[in-house]
């Protein structure tokens, strides 16, 4: 019998690792769900008593009187904490932490898995009509990025890690461990992921409410009632309340970052803005305080059937309206629970519309309210899996399958086809950013420019005579020459090609003229800390060849970043990047090749890979390194004169046989400064 090899044993190992992790996540996502839901119950309470005293020391009129100035306490208590936790708490973050998922390394600040939580719990304590279920896929994912930090994971497998805790987290709120993984997969990861990390983020969430159910039993959020369909003739009815909510879905996508992008144009301080907004909050609910919070309750009883068409109409419009400023003017929170109390309401108020005009394709009030937040989630989310199986793990009925697929389905294609960006992704797609890009541009993204950035460029200062120009334009192959100014600073650029389009187009251009007068002083440039995506981005727009690199703060010029250097680094890049899912040192690349990650060690320190000469003497090709005082920068292309550090990890190509001879050479290569020294002490040997 053949035994397994050494790669694979390794293989299964690691796999092994990775299970345990995320059933570490789950567990760890469940126990900060129940802290945080503990923690909004104890600001609830704490308001309340506010409320109380403030009613029994006789300030204010009417109970509901005091609600506005709750939220302005709240509002106080929330910039206190921003204070001490500048930029981690105000607003909705979830596009951010979308974006640090999909477009970054998945590295998240440890702090915020209590930052987010608390600010979130402050919000909904006093009343903000926000939602908890984003802050809590925050919270898991902070959790899940904690952990994949600890044992060091490469950013493919944290991004897993922190899917898997935000997936945790939302099965731990509604108690549904195929939900969270819908939501995990679909929402956090947007469909991208592979079968054997697909059993991660099963094991992490099915952990989850399992370590739920047996420190709080098997509650659930919702009380969902029986659903009920009286005819088949009813699929007619939830196709046009699907297409009803799949517009308003739309409008709400579309009002809402309306609202939120109107906050931030406003030029007034912080506190101001997120006062006013409380305040207004706070006046609306003093008719409507049904609306204040995330309103799980009152989600139930429009479910049990309780409200009628007027209520119903002005709950819809005041969570609607009071969610987005709430949101926009920065208090913590999320937008699900928004979310599920508009579609809740606006399913209600769609069944008692329907039952007086169409009485006999009309199932009871709570079928179709329940099936209208499934729809409606769809609709501004895009992701009709997690609402489909958000709603059969609500009711665990059969029944409910079909008219839940086809409100989802045709909320889902007209709220697309209005808007077809969902709540999520709407701001940053009008940032210029999408979270749909392919591979290449992912590798680019997660290649800085500092890493491919040439220094030695040919310039010309900004008071150099147009022959000087024309000269030095003459010398260089470069398609773009940087004008600088006395202090290093760029002043401008000149492209070869208009230069000479310029003077072959007869322009009188007289002796005084000099580099600075016919350069372009507003042409694109690309920050050093900036990523290679952006740099080739810039370069497809203006069609340039070349692009200079500044120093964001100061714009001092720093060197070019060319479209050959892109393609190289992208090349030598994508190998290496299939590498960084897995920490197997192992992996077979193709017949007889294979990849591998070498750790510098201590003698081979100040080497450079000129001196080694790994391909020549070896036939192995270093294809990147990731530097060891970085390890946030990701792998890069390494230069033939860059010397070595000890902790840094190469990226190497080969036969495993020429691996392990270069691997021996690295460890037994005499430390530099060792043989001068050695010379030194025994002077009659060469």
């Amino acid at each position: 019998m053949r035994r397994p090899s050494l790669a694979l044993r390794i293989d299964q190992l690691e796999y092994v690792q990775l299970i345990i992790l995320a059933v570490i996540v789950g567990v760890l996502a469940a126990l900060g769900n129940l802290a945080f839901r503990k923690l909004i119950e104890f600001f609830s309470w704490l308001f309340r008593v506010l409320e109380w005293n403030a009613l029994r020391i006789g300030l204010g009129g009417p109970h509901r009187a005091l609600i506005p100035l709750i939220l302005l306490s709240g509002g106080v208590a929330i910039l206190l904490l921003n204070r001490i936790f500048p930029e981690d708490v105000l607003g909705y973050g979830f596009p951010n932490f979308l974006e640090m998922v999909n477009l970054g390394t998945a590295r998240f600040k440890r702090r915020w898995i209590f930052v987010k939580a608390a600010g979130a719990a402050l919000s909904l304590g006093a009343g903000a009509s926000v939602g908890r279920e984003g802050p809590i896929a925050q919270v898991g994912g902070a959790i899940g990025s904690t952990i994949a930090q600890l044992r060091k994971l490469s950013p493919d497998r944290a991004k897993v890690l922190v899917a898997a805790g935000a997936g945790a987290g939302i099965a731990t709120t509604f108690n549904a461990p195929i939900g969270g993984l819908m939501f995990a997969q679909e929402i956090v990861l947007l469909g991208h992921t592979e079968i054997a990390n697909l059993t991660l983020l099963i094991i992490a969430t099915f952990s989850a409410v399992i370590t739920s159910r047996a420190v709080v039993g098997n509650a659930a959020v919702f009380l969902a009632p029986e659903f009920v369909l009286r005819s088949y003739w009813e699929m007619a009815t939830y196709a046009l309340m699907g297409a009803a909510l799949g517009v308003l879905a739309a409008g709400y996508i579309r009002f809402f970052n309306a609202t939120d992008a109107w906050f931030r144009r406003l030029k007034l301080p912080v506190w101001v803005k997120l006062e006013a907004g409380l305040a207004v909050v706070g006046v609306i609910a003093i008719w409507l305080p049904q609306n204040l919070s995330d309103g799980y309750p009152v989600i139930n009883r429009a479910m049990a059937g309780e409200f009628g068409i007027g209520m119903l109409a002005a709950l819809t419009c005041a969570k609607f309206f009071a969610s987005s400023v709430s949101l926009g003017c920065g208090a913590p929170g999320g937008c699900f629970g928004p979310t599920f109390f508009i579609g809740t309401m606006a399913g209600g108020l769609f069944q008692r519309l329907s039952a007086m005009l169409i009485p006999h394709l009309t199932g009871p009030r709570g079928s179709y309210a329940l099936v209208g937040l499934g729809a409606f989630l769809a609709g501004t989310t895009h992701a009709p899996l997690t609402a489909l199986f958000l709603l059969w793990e609500m009711t665990h009925s059969d029944t409910i399958a079909l008219p839940a697929m086809i409100a989802t389905i045709t909320a889902l294609v007209v709220a697309r086809a209005i808007e077809t960006e969902s709540i999520d992704e709407f701001r940053l797609a009008r940032a210029g950013k999408t979270l749909q890009i392919g591979r290449e541009r992912l590798a680019l993204a997660l290649i800085p420019v500092s890493a491919v950035v040439t220094r030695n460029v040919t310039m010309v200062t900004e008071n150099s005579s147009l022959s000087e120009v024309l000269r030095t334009a003459g010398e260089t192959a470069q398609s773009t020459l940087p004008v600088v100014n006395s202090d290093g600073e760029l002043a401008g650029t000149i492209v070869v090609r208009d230069l000479l389009s310029m003077i072959s187009g007869g322009q009188e251009l007289g002796p005084l003229v000099n580099a600075f007068d016919i350069s372009n002083a507003h042409g694109p440039t690309v920050p050093f800390d900036a990523n290679l995506d952006e740099a080739s981005q810039l370069m497809e727009h203006d069609g340039l060849d070349e692009i200079p690199v500044v120093d964001r703060s100061s714009r001092r010029f720093l060197g070019l970043v060319t479209s050959r250097h892109i393609a190289q680094a992208l090349n030598r890049v994508t190998v290496s990047l299939s590498t960084l899912a897995t920490r197997d040192p192992n992996i077979y690349w193709a017949t007889g090749y294979r990849v591998t990650r070498l750790a510098v060690p201590a003698n081979a320190a100040g080497k450079t890979v000129r001196q080694l000469d790994p391909r020549a003497r070896f036939s192995v090709t270093v294809l990147a390194v990731q530097d060891a005082g970085n390890p946030d920068g990701g792998f890069a292309p390494i230069t033939p004169d860059r010397p070595l550090k000890q902790g840094d990890e190469l990226i190497a190509a080969g036969r495993p046989q020429d691996i392990r001879q270069f691997t021996h050479e690295l460890e037994s290569t005499e430390p530099a400064g060792a043989a001068r020294a050695r010379a030194q002490s025994e002077p009659g040997k060469t």
